[in-house]
């Protein structure tokens, strides 16, 4: 069980990273679902693929991701809203994210990315396994 230190943790950091976004008014252009393995020892590697949904139809996703300041070894389901998704080739890019995940066992994560292209992922983590993480990253989104 998660003490509620994380908790608070987890929501000081979403606020503090809710200025990015401003789309909070606004219903989200698309949806996102995500699985993806990550492996750290102070830098970290993350892999996966998923399924972004935008006017109703599903494109398959895969993902490539680095952090620092990180440690373990975890996997995860993530879901999210994208914000300022205009066009389909505006999801592809580098994003870059600041992100507080913790792990023993079972635990979760959250983190608000954006690309060059402006396009916002608010995005939640349920993970297995054993991981501390409160880190920059980039993470590489495309369609497949």
């Amino acid at each position: 069980m998660r003490g509620t230190g994380f908790y608070v943790a987890v929501g000081v950091t979403l606020l503090a990273l809710s200025s990015m976004a401003c789309a909070e008014d606004r219903k989200a252009d698309a949806t996102l679902e995500l699985t993806q393995t990550s492996f750290a020892i102070l830098i970290g590697y993350t892999w996966g693929d998923g399924t972004l949904t935008y006017q109703d139809k599903k494109h398959s996703v895969a993902v490539e991701g680095v952090s620092v300041l990180a440690l373990g070894v975890v996997q995860a389901t993530a879901s999210g809203e994208v914000f300022n998704l205009s066009k389909l080739e505006d999801f592809n890019g580098t994003y870059i994210a600041a992100s507080v995940e913790g792990t023993l066992g079972a635990g979760a994560g959250a983190a608000t990315m954006r690309n060059e292209k402006g396009v916002i992922i608010h995005l939640f983590t349920s993970t297995q396994g054993l991981n501390l993480k409160i880190a920059p990253e980039g993470m590489r989104l495309s369609i497949k």
